[in-house]
């Protein structure tokens, strides 16, 4: 999951834009200050470097596993329900419309095909995020919506039914999406984190080098 070179360029980044940093704008910062500043400058711009590049290596180890474990997972429901209505011709979404009954039913019956984490041989963690998380939207998503809708149409095929093959795809696609969401989610919090620390420390040292010249 992790790769030697990425992880050295990553510290050498990380390091090398805090040194630039410090010689730019830390070295007007005023004595008593300066030394802890330029400390704390290579300890953030490392970390969040480092930080970056372990939620890269997680999100890209995440989405190949979540693509490999989706394939098995259709697979082995072709092979072991060859004569289900899933496999062979769909489900036609405009028979449901937004009848609760057959919404359940068909819900049901997907869960019923799915193999469980065992059988796959995946942590059920993953296997929940995979499964569990897109089923709960396709049940969602037909309760409040009929087949016109987009939001519906995303799990069906081009002829508009509901196979096992969209709808892996889908558990795939809102998987990878989900685990990509939290990824850029944490790197811009921590982000807004850095940006804020270069803004402060900008101010401290063009206030300290206005001090200077007077």
């Amino acid at each position: 999951m992790f790769n030697n070179f990425n992880f050295i360029v990553a510290v050498v980044s990380g390091i090398g834009f805090g040194i630039v940093y410090n010689i730019f704008v830390i070295k007007d910062y005023p004595d008593y200050k300066r030394k802890s500043a330029y400390f704390n400058t290579i300890v953030i711009f490392l970390f969040f470097s480092l930080l970056t590049y372990v939620l890269i290596s997680v999100k890209s180890y995440a989405n190949s596993t979540i693509n490999n474990y989706s394939a098995k997972m259709e697979q082995y429901v072709k092979d072991n329900y060859p004569d289900n209505d899933f496999v062979k011709n769909g489900l036609d979404l405009k028979g449901i419309n937004n009848n609760l009954t057959q919404i359940n039913s068909t819900v049901s019956e997907l869960k019923t095909l799915l193999p469980s984490d065992k059988e796959l041989g995946i942590d059920k963690m993953l296997y929940d995020l995979i499964v569990d998380y897109a089923i709960k939207g396709l049940q969602k998503r037909l309760n409040v919506v009929n087949y016109s809708a987009k939001a519906v149409n995303n799990f069906a095929d081009e002829n508009g039914f509901l196979t096992i093959s969209s709808m892996t795809y889908n558990l795939k696609t809102n998987a990878i999406k989900f685990v990509n969401t939290v990824v850029l989610i944490i790197i811009a919090v921590f982000g807004l984190v850095v940006l804020i620390y270069i803004v402060s420390s900008l101010r401290v040292a063009r206030r300290e080098k206005k001090n200077k010249n007077i």
